[in-house]
């Protein structure tokens, strides 16, 4: 007989939530033609957990949604940590961008995160 944890029962609820951002860092200025790396700092702890970050991009611009579990979601009596702790994760973007290329973070219920980069 072949057992199954919790996470592949189809009637546990669906735990998934969008994580805020509480911070962008990204270079003010890069070259043409090469990558870019944007750091976003994720808040985490409690019953939150981290997952991925989903990007959405044009040549103009990157939006970038962090998602992650809520353990306590869905079910009653769920004790939690009460310690918060940030996570950084970092975001390779490719080229093409166009001048200026701008980032956007998602960042739940407050308004996102954005920064601007000059591409010369």
């Amino acid at each position: 007989m072949i057992g199954c944890l919790e996470s592949c029962n189809p009637f546990a609820p669906d735990q998934s939530v969008q994580l805020g951002a509480s911070k962008l860092d990204a270079p003010q200025t890069i070259t043409s033609g090469s990558s870019l790396n944007v750091v976003v700092t994720v808040q985490l702890g409690g019953c939150l957990s981290f997952d991925r970050i989903v990007t959405e991009r044009t040549t103009t611009n990157a939006t970038l949604t962090v998602l992650g579990t809520d353990a306590a979601k869905g079910r009653k009596n769920v004790s939690c940590a009460t310690y918060i702790f940030y996570e950084p994760h970092t975001v390779r973007l490719d080229p093409p961008f166009s001048n200026p290329f701008t980032i956007t973070a998602n960042n739940g219920r407050l308004p996102p995160l954005t920064a601007t980069v000059q591409v010369q």
